[in-house]
């Protein structure tokens, strides 16, 4: 069992890290991971390794005295070193500080686990003295916990907060149960009260798995999905150009035709003839107009990137449609950073931008608030449109992305607005995300990547 929970903890580590392995908080969050598994690894020499090398330890007392200190040394550092490690995941995990000022708080923070180092016994018996382990280690974890809920409460990007909620599920809860097992318990002397740890981590585990599965922690959720919608865009275009090219054809036939019977018609003073050649006409070529609409929303993107102020666009956009707004009696409130410069392919992101507003105002024929917020996060440049509108049912939602799904019940209508928007944000390496809540209004979130992100100033530097 010691074996699997280190091997459960480690895998946890890599994979922290293998997400985002460029940043710092990520770094730390996998050291953090990896530190903790150090009492797991000690218990496995103890437990598992020594009874196996037992009697090539009698033999070569070497041996022995490199698992015991070895043994020693990974509970010394599992002991010391997770309190460290967690706060400077929490430290690292947000813009509060500056980088020097994280720097600073670093090497202050190592002062207690360096007192403990050289005041601490570690071979052949490790004798710590819990209750000044207390006195610094329950600080640290305070500190370090207030700082990731605080950073849950004021961030403003959904896809983060959410992160953030789960992180803090995961995280603090199970770190305050293992610090009273191996520190608090300690100071009764109950050495034995680690081993619910495994309890602890076991059950921390499958909550990760869960959770990773249905709400898509650490973007497993958001990968799975977009593998999905992916083959289903590309099935889609391959069957649209299929059936395109035979509708033309066929279309082709009917148009040519119908012309015929119509000069025939003319000619032999047939006008009930030629009316009914000249609604065959026109349906076939509505035909023909609809397979080319549908091609050219399905077909690839190609992006013509450049620099652009996104808040320009927005107000583009917004004043094209302000007179419809008028209309209906929908206001328009924007908060938008106008600092923020963006790379990206100007017309797509206004056809997108045109697509989500024209959205909202069908979906607030009797008035309401349209929202458009434009802000900079950890990781992303966020576009939110919000409406107070009639909002979309759950059992809806998940399918809004696919394409010729539609709610709307127009001739007009092919469900591919959003499909294409989804479309155009790939392009992007960006994600789109919506929320809704039905009678009461949706939100949509468009992610763009920050290293396609710059300030006004250096913008124009280049």
């Amino acid at each position: 069992m010691m074996i699997l929970i280190l091997l459960a903890i480690w895998a946890f580590g890599l994979f922290v890290l293998f997400t985002d392995p460029k940043s710092t908080y990520a770094r730390w969050g996998s050291a953090t991971a990896f530190v903790g598994g150090g009492g797991f690894f000690s218990a496995v020499i103890d437990e598992t390794l020594y009874p196996l090398l037992q009697d090539y330890a009698a033999r070569y007392p070497a041996l022995a005295a490199l698992l015991l200190f070895t043994s020693r040394s990974a509970s010394f550092l599992c002991q010391v070193g997770l309190p460290y490690t967690y706060l400077m995941f929490a430290v690292h995990s947000g813009d509060w500080f500056t980088r020097k000022t994280k720097r600073l708080i670093q090497y202050a923070a190592l002062v207690p686990p360096l007192v403990m180092w050289a005041i601490t016994p570690i071979y052949p018996v490790l004798a710590f003295n819990y209750w000044i382990m207390v006195a610094w280690v329950f600080p640290y974890f305070i500190a370090a916990s207030l700082m990731l809920v605080l950073l849950y409460l004021k961030e403003k990007d959904p896809l983060v907060k959410k992160s953030r909620l789960f992180t803090n599920i995961l995280v603090i809860i199970p770190l305050l149960l293992v610090f009273i097992l191996i520190y608090v318990m300690r100071t009764q002397n109950l050495y034995d009260a680690w081993r619910y740890n495994t309890l602890v981590v076991g059950i921390q585990f499958f909550l990760i798995l869960f959770i990773s599965v249905k709400y898509g922690f650490l973007g497993v959720k958001l990968r799975v999905e977009k593998r999905r919608l992916d083959s289903t865009l590309r099935a889609m275009t391959s069957g649209a150009q299929i059936v395109n090219h035979t509708i033309k054809n066929e279309v082709g036939k009917i148009l040519l035709y119908a012309d015929r019977i119509q000069t025939r018609a003319a000619e032999t003073n047939q006008p009930a003839l030629m009316e009914d050649a000249r609604i065959l006409s026109q349906s076939a070529q509505h035909i023909l107009n609809m397979a080319n609409r549908i091609q050219g929303q399905l077909q690839d993107i190609v992006l013509r990137e450049e620099t652009v102020n996104p808040s320009e666009v927005i107000a583009q956009v917004l004043h094209t449609l302000k007179p419809g707004a008028d209309e209906q009696h929908v206001q328009i409130v924007t908060e938008l950073d106008e600092t923020l410069r963006l790379t990206c392919d100007r017309v797509q992101l206004r056809e997108i931008l045109t697509n989500l507003c024209m959205n909202a105002l069908e979906a607030m024929k009797a008035g309401g608030t349209l929202t458009l917020q434009l802000f900079l996060s950890n990781k992303h440049l966020v576009i939110a449109v919000a409406d107070t509108g009639v909002g979309i049912a759950q059992e809806h939602l998940p399918y809004v992305f696919d394409p010729f799904f539609s709610t709307k019940k127009t001739g007009q209508n092919f469900g591919l607005g959003l499909s294409y928007c989804y479309n155009v944000m790939q392009k992007h390496q960006g994600m789109m995300e919506i929320y809704s809540v039905k009678d009461q209004g949706t939100t949509v979130f468009l992610f763009f990547p920050r290293r396609r992100v710059a300030r006004a100033g250096r913008a124009e530097a280049h």
